[in-house]
């Protein structure tokens, strides 16, 4: 099973969009069977993959009571939020997701998580089961003190690991509007501010049918109109490149 995180310690930033969109594209892909684990308190991706396949939630995986009766099949299946995430606070409740987490390995070839806006137990948890980790970020003035904090956060993630690397895939603009002359200027500082290397070679534009979608609870590649197609060939390549990124990669530590 291969595990990508969607993470940034700031709200606001297309976190969850882009964990969805991740995720319908994964299990399109051949049929895949992707689990998708929502550690964000607040719930966003669970509401937004409703019409998906439901029923598990992920504080179980925190819990070594929980019984984890895992069935599997082609396409999403959501182990949702719910108000339990808000009670894991502690080094322990730590060890118990690492210690639960691969049992889902022998039901899905993709776990894709999202996370929350801070730096938390569950963040920690994701970033030490993450075999890649991608960062949406927008291109407003404090992104630079952003990317600093979570490349601080993957380093410390990286002790729960053993020492084990997160490869990080990079900063990807998210919503940015390609006329907004600051937001071009605090992509350009963004970008020397952390090398180029860490920064994903393309950006998601602001578009009303990605939010439109959302609310249909399907990828924008299911809405109509030429709004729809030009979103949908903007951000299927971007996703594309991510996957294509994450199997090179572990195809190299092999």
């Amino acid at each position: 099973m291969k595990t990508i995180v969607v993470s940034l310690l700031k709200g606001g930033v297309g976190k969850t969009f882009l964990a969805t969109h991740l995720a319908w594209y994964l299990s399109e892909q051949g049929g895949n069977r992707v689990a998708f684990l929502d550690l964000d308190p607040q719930g966003s991706s669970t509401r937004r993959l409703a019409s998906e396949r439901t029923g598990w939630f992920s504080a179980d995986l925190f819990d070594p009571e929980a019984r984890l009766d895992l069935t599997d099949g082609p396409g999403i299946t959501v182990f949702a939020a719910d108000s339990r995430l808000q009670m894991v606070k502690a080094a322990a409740d730590v060890r118990d997701f690492l210690g639960r987490f691969p049992a889902l390995g022998a039901h899905f070839d993709h776990c894709v998580i999202d996370t929350g806006p801070k730096w938390d137990e569950l963040t920690l948890s994701a970033m030490a089961v993450a075999d890649a980790v991608i960062a949406p970020v927008q291109v407003a003035e404090d992104s630079i003190e952003c990317a600093k904090m979570l490349l601080t956060a993957l380093k410390k993630a990286e002790g729960a690991r053993g020492g084990r690397k997160v490869d990080f895939l990079g900063l990807l603009p998210s919503m940015v509007n390609p006329f907004d002359r600051r937001e071009m200027d605090n992509a350009v500082k963004l970008a020397r501010a952390v090398g180029e290397k860490l920064m994903f070679p393309a950006f998601i534009k602001a578009r009303p049918t990605y939010k439109h979608s959302a609310e249909q609870h399907h990828p924008v590649w299911r809405e109509t109109g030429s709004g729809a197609k030009a979103a949908a060939d903007e951000i299927r390549p971007i996703l594309a490149e991510i996957v294509r990124r994450m199997d090179d990669r572990r195809q190299s530590a092999a």
